[in-house]
């Protein structure tokens, strides 16, 4: 049998694949009412595509919920877009599974997009002289055709290839240069503001003709420049927005994540394929691959009859994961990383290697023993009102109609309002209303643009409502009650290794995502309650990240505000503002506490104009003046910057440490992200580091006090316990000052203590 003269790389786009297959498929359930359509669509994918190119490699790249550099470059960027319906976030941990079980890779990387990763992957194969085949419902991944690299595009009901001749016969220009397209007719999809006024039909001539933005501007002034004056203003208007929009659509093809295309192909685990087929009811899949009569069995990553070492891993008492969390949160454990070792030397390894960098009390004194308490807490559960929920539920679907009814007759149409073709025609064609936007896909109604349109029509604001209403119905109340168990309570999964700057996340459900923003959000807290006889407790660390920026930064005049209880962001408008405390107006304390917030997270002058609605200018002066007033702060920002440099990482006061290769990439954005990432990890991740030992030291003293109360969640900075009546008083006094003490800093932690019967009278 001859060996194949080229190897083929098989890339998916693992969230615009369970995206379209989501929505392509009907809507598929268990027997217990778990839907499943979206896996079992993703599933045949891969099958169908793995059986065809007989891949030497296989990865699924996916998205994570943080931040991108695209985010941090301009704060509009997806701004508005929805979140996963809860009926299709719920299935994500199952595909990413399905993935890993049938050989895939499964790739991520905190600050960059799957487009990235898949970039990164394909670009790097090409160099091998490899042939790549990019899996996707995505057209952004158009941008990487090359010769050997081969689009799959996934429609929701085809799948189309797409190669340079395709993209030349149908938009006339080269694949690389859609990104220049993009650069200049926007995209409504991912919030792209591209140059006002100028649409698809345009920019594709301006490229065709021009081959490349620069030209575009380069010819501006030029009669050759067939364009009418009309455009021409726009596009000197527009410049600005062009370049930026260009470096938000140009996919970053040197994302720092590992993979090794040469590894080898992962075979099919036919067991646990089958087991899991089994659990998700997916018979077809049984039926297609023949599983039932498979016997065959794959050895776990430490088997008991490894040949390295007869010890496995049940015999030494380690938590693998955890320290390789610890040693670099960015790179999952696995065996291969360790060159396939017994378990005792790569345990061995590790602590040798925990002990070098200092990182062992973190892991025995923190990680382990919190993997404990979150284990209690996923059992415990938090009590919800079903009932409650559900008569919520059905209250919100009937004010929703009498809604669509107000819609239908402002309007004077009945149409889909979920439906952001039919809503565009509606608002742009029949009512004529301004900023109509036209791509392939339709109008944009996206947020931004419906609300800029609500002084020019009444509807508007129903519209907005009616979106608000049927989210909270589908996500929260339907999603909710789905995944409670019969006792009413829902048992949240607690993430300990999964962010790269220590915090915690939480998935099905999501409970650190419950909306707090609109007071119809907040209702949604109502329906979390305590058991009979018992008060939810809710403990909230008041800025805790100033605080902790205050210590670490050192700065005179932020350790004497937090010392004398100030407040600080009155302090920092009259900083910014140049005036006395007392002159200082609720805006200006406004416009500060962004300022104060925005430093954390290494604002730029034209994000910081986008989120207080001031000129780009004015933005920059407000920086320039905190930095001049809190001198200690941006000698701080500075020492970092250059120790992550010199050293690759950054670590928190505990030691918790992130690398950033970022700051060695030749992208200066890139570099930049790197920077905001050295500024603020040792702030946020310091944050995480002080309320797990809050959670901890909480914890131990209600069992030491023998108390019948429990932790039952953290969100984020926040604790909520709950707690038998005879026991408010002193267990309130107990988490105040465990809370409050937990960790020394020049500054004072302070925790905001309150009870109630539900999350919403806690938290009001």
């Amino acid at each position: 049998m001859s060996e194949k003269l080229q190897k083929i790389i098989f890339i998916i786009d693992g969230n615009s694949l369970i995206n379209r297959e989501f929505y392509g498929m009907p809507p598929l359930t268990t027997k217990d009412g778990f839907y499943t359509n979206a896996v079992l669509g993703f599933i045949n994918k891969l099958i169908k595509y793995t059986e065809q190119l007989s891949p030497d490699y296989s990865a699924a790249a996916f998205d994570l919920p943080a931040p991108t550099f695209r985010h941090l470059e301009y704060g509009g960027y997806k701004a508005s877009r929805k979140g996963m319906p809860e009926e299709l976030a719920a299935q994500l941990p199952f595909v990413k599974e399905a993935c890993e079980i049938m050989g895939f890779d499964v790739l991520s990387k905190e600050g960059y997009e799957a487009d990235d990763i898949l970039g990164t992957v394909a670009k790097t194969a090409e160099k091998s002289n490899a042939k790549i085949y990019i899996l996707t419902g995505d057209r952004d991944a158009f941008q990487l055709i090359s010769d050997n690299i081969t689009v799959l595009y996934s429609t929701n009901r085809d799948v189309i290839g797409y190669t340079p001749e395709k993209i030349s016969e149908i938009y006339g220009i080269e694949p690389k240069q859609l990104i220049d397209v993009k650069a200049l007719m926007g995209d409504s999809s991912d919030e792209i503001p591209g140059v006002k006024g100028i649409g698809e039909k345009t920019a594709l001539k301006l490229i065709q003709e021009n081959k490349s933005l620069e030209s575009v501007y380069e010819n501006l002034d030029k009669q050759t420049l067939k364009i009418t004056p009309s455009n021409r203003q726009k596009l000197t208007d527009g410049r600005d927005n062009a370049f930026m929009s260009r470096k938000l659509a140009e996919i970053f093809c040197g994302t720092p994540v590992e993979f090794d295309l040469f590894s080898g192909k992962k075979a099919v685990n036919q067991t646990k394929l089958y087991d899991f087929c089994k659990k998700l009811e997916l018979n077809s899949v049984i039926k297609r691959l023949n599983l039932e009569k498979s016997t065959e069995t794959q050895l776990n990553i430490f088997d008991d009859d490894d040949d390295n070492g007869g010890e496995s891993l049940s015999d030494i008492d380690f938590d693998f994961e955890l320290a390789a969390y610890i040693l670099n949160p960015a790179k999952k454990f696995s065996r291969e990383n360790y060159g396939n070792k017994s378990p005792g030397e790569i345990h061995k390894e590790m602590t040798d290697n925990m002990r070098g960098l200092n990182l062992e009390d973190l892991y025995y004194n923190v990680e382990v023993p919190l993997a404990s308490l979150l284990r209690e807490m996923e059992q415990t559960g938090f009590l919800a009102d079903i009932d409650g929920l559900v008569k919520f539920g059905g209250e919100l679907n009937l004010k929703a109609g009498e809604i669509q009814k107000e819609i239908y007759e402002l309007t004077g149409v009945e149409f889909n309002i979920n439906s952001p073709k039919q809503l565009g025609e509606v608002l742009f064609e029949k009512l004529n209303l301004p900023s109509g936007k036209k791509n392939k896909k339709g109008y944009s109604t996206n947020i931004d643009i419906m609300t800029k349109l609500k002084a020019k029509h009444p509807a508007i604001e129903k519209i907005l409502e009616y979106r608000a209403l049927t989210k909270l119905k589908s996500t929260y109340c339907d999603g909710l009650v789905k995944l409670s168990d019969s006792n009413g309570r829902l048992h949240t999964s607690f993430n300990q290794t999964i962010t790269v700057t220590g915090r915690l996340s939480s998935t099905e459900p999501n409970l650190q995502n419950i909306p707090v923003r609109t007071s119809l959000g907040r209702e949604i807290r109502k329906f979390f309650i305590a058991e009979d006889g018992c008060v939810l407790i809710d403990a909230d660390y008041s800025q805790i990240e100033l605080r902790v920026l205050a210590h670490i930064s050192g700065d005179e005049t932020l350790i004497k505000a937090f010392v004398n209880n100030a407040d600080i962001h009155r302090l920092t408008a009259s900083q910014v503002f140049g005036v006395s405390e007392d002159e200082v107006t609720a805006d200006m304390r406004r416009t500060a506490k962004a300022v104060n917030f925005g430093i954390i997270y290494g604002i730029s002058d034209f994000s910081l104009s986008e989120d207080i609605g001031v000129s780009v200018k004015e933005a920059g002066e407000y920086i320039d003046n905190y930095f001049k007033k809190y001198p200690g702060v941006k000698n701080f920002m500075e020492d970092i910057i250059l120790s992550a440099k010199e050293l690759g990482y950054v670590k928190t006061i505990l030691g918790r440490i992130r690398y950033i290769p970022e700051l060695k990439m030749p992208n200066k954005n890139i570099v930049s992200f790197g920077e905001r990432i050295a500024r603020n990890t040792p702030i946020q991740g310091a944050a995480a580091d002080i309320i797990k030992l809050a959670m901890l030291a909480c914890a131990k003293r209600l069992k030491e006090e023998n108390l019948k109360s429990r932790l039952i969640l953290q969100v984020h900075d926040e604790l909520i316990f709950e707690t038998p009546e005879d026991e408010i008083e002193k267990v309130s006094e107990i988490i105040k000052h465990e809370m409050e003490n937990v960790y020394k800093m020049s500054v004072p932690l302070v925790a905001d203590i309150s009870a109630g019967k539900s999350w919403y009278d806690a938290k009001e």
